[in-house]
């Protein structure tokens, strides 16, 4: 019962989003107000898309320069000098 009216809550708000976004007649400048808002909307995320793609791209970069572990026989691992013969 309580999903029933969770889900028409939701339903009635996702109807009423169109009506919301419609330009108001009386008011000369709405359409405009309304394409500002939406170049706004595009500028952002069209800078967040830029900033996302720029730090996955230092991030490759970085895990590109990291030199590959010393893994030859004179490697020095945990517990070693890495003085042989001593």
């Amino acid at each position: 019962m309580r999903i029933l009216i969770l889900a028409g809550l939701c339903l009635s708000s996702a109807v009423a989003t169109p009506a919301l976004a419609q330009v108001q007649q009386d008011n000369p400048n709405a359409a405009n107000q309304s394409m500002e808002l939406n170049a706004q909307m595009r500028s952002l995320r069209q800078e967040q898309t830029t900033q996302t793609n720029m730090l996955r791209m230092d991030i490759q970069r970085n895990q590109a320069a990291m030199p590959a572990p010393n893994t030859g026989p004179n490697a020095i691992g945990p517990g070693r000098t890495g003085v042989i013969g001593r």
